[in-house]
């Protein structure tokens, strides 16, 4: 197979007679001058070019046979894989990572970093804006809409796992950094479900505005099976190239059980994948297990992932009123304002609360850095698992060298 397509993409122009477009991803040469794609080829009637990424150097549109097959032999052109869909990974947590601890008697919560949740949206919870509103930015991919919302609710219980403050909760339903701000950028729709096109461009939205919003991480509960190598996803290398712009990219390891397949973006081997464990509802660690659901290693590229698990196993955090999930589970609301759900998604959330913790502490940290000083703080406790967050140890660590 010509190494710049995918399968799919192949099948497509082996056809005869192709009437039909095919939505597609393209990525480009990092020297690559432009990233308007009708000067990389001649566009036919049929073409839909829909976003040009300059940040990531990509490009997403829906593209006939005879355009497809100029592009593929441009010498700017790196890969063009098919546009698959993506979902959401879904399937007391606070203080067993410590978080009351660093939040309470460190005084790190968060303030001054925020982090992007691609996501199915966020919905201004009264945790996320009293008593200010820590929704600093919304942008939205599917719908077009200009206010933040969340039809689904996935976007806001994340959100809620990072920076809820438990304003409606006597702060007994608190996230990890209750004072960091949240960007959101609905990708995916109100069943959860997107197009790699989108996540991509929420990508390069949040780098684009990383200046504007401050934004030091990029929160991915989201996945895909992978169908290539990290080299050729185009996931993979645009949260190759947020990382090494200087956001930290969180990524979920996805819920496919033990040995089972790592998503994508969580099997790039730079980014920070997160395993989810269960806590079982208490504050000590020794009684701590990995969650059943937990992808693990190794990817397809045979690296050992995730690599760190922290809880995933019913978190409680913030619910959108009316959204699909608050409808399909009632049985797991908590309250008016809370509801219980469980899976790397959650995980995901409560390692990119850590990570606003870490990077308000150290501000000059790197993306390197960060991820090299939480796999430290880890504590091996499963085969499966590259080891276990936990916060006390990471903030006796940095005080050890002198970086708090």
């Amino acid at each position: 197979m010509d190494q710049k397509i995918d399968y799919v993409i192949s099948n497509f122009l082996n056809q005869k007679d192709i009437k039909e477009n095919l939505d597609v991803v393209i990525v480009l040469n990092d020297d690559c001058m432009t990233v308007d794609v009708s000067q990389l080829c001649t566009l036919q009637k049929a073409d839909r070019p829909e976003h040009h990424l300059k940040e990531i150097k990509q490009i997403t549109g829906s593209f006939c046979a005879d355009t497809l097959r100029q592009l593929k032999n441009h010498s700017d052109v790196k890969h063009i894989h098919h546009d698959y869909s993506v979902r959401i990974n879904l399937n007391t947590a606070t203080a067993a990572i410590g978080a009351n601890i660093a939040n309470n008697s460190y005084g790190l919560r968060g303030r001054g970093i925020t982090v992007s949740v691609i996501d199915t949206g966020v919905y201004r919870h009264y945790d996320l804006t009293s008593p200010s509103n820590r929704i600093i930015g919304f942008r939205d991919f599917v719908n077009g809409q200009t206010v933040p919302y969340d039809d689904n609710g996935h976007g806001t219980h994340v959100a809620g796992a990072i920076a809820g403050n438990g304003a409606a909760s006597s702060k007994q339903y608190s996230g990890v950094a209750p004072e960091a701000n949240i960007v959101g950028v609905k990708v995916l729709d109100s069943q959860g479900n997107g197009s790699l096109s989108n996540v991509v461009a929420g990508i390069n939205w949040s780098m684009a505005n990383r200046s504007t919003y401050g934004i030091r991480v990029i929160n991915l509960s989201l996945g895909a099976t992978p169908s290539t190598s990290y080299v050729n996803d185009p996931l993979a290398q645009a949260c190759e190239k947020a990382w090494k712009s200087g956001i930290v990219v969180v990524a979920a390891a996805g819920n496919s059980g033990p040995q089972g397949t790592i998503d994508t973006p969580g099997f790039d081997p730079i980014i920070l994948t997160i395993g989810a464990a269960n806590d079982r509802n208490t504050i000590p660690i020794q009684d701590d297990i990995p969650g059943n659901y937990t992808s693990s290693k190794p990817t397809i590229d045979g690296f050992i992932k995730p690599d760190i698990a922290v809880p995933g196993t019913n978190i409680t955090s913030l619910m959108s009123p009316n959204s699909t999930l608050a409808n399909q589970l009632p049985q797991n609301r908590v309250g008016a304002h809370y509801l219980t759900l469980t899976g790397t998604s959650m995980a995901t959330g409560v390692a990119s609360g850590i990570v606003a913790l870490l990077l308000q502490a150290s501000p000059p940290y790197t993306p390197d850095l960060v991820k090299v000083r939480l796999i430290e703080a880890s504590r091996y406790f499963a085969p499966d698992f590259a080891g276990y967050s936990i916060l006390t140890t990471l903030f006796n660590m940095n005080r050890h060298y002198n970086t708090l």
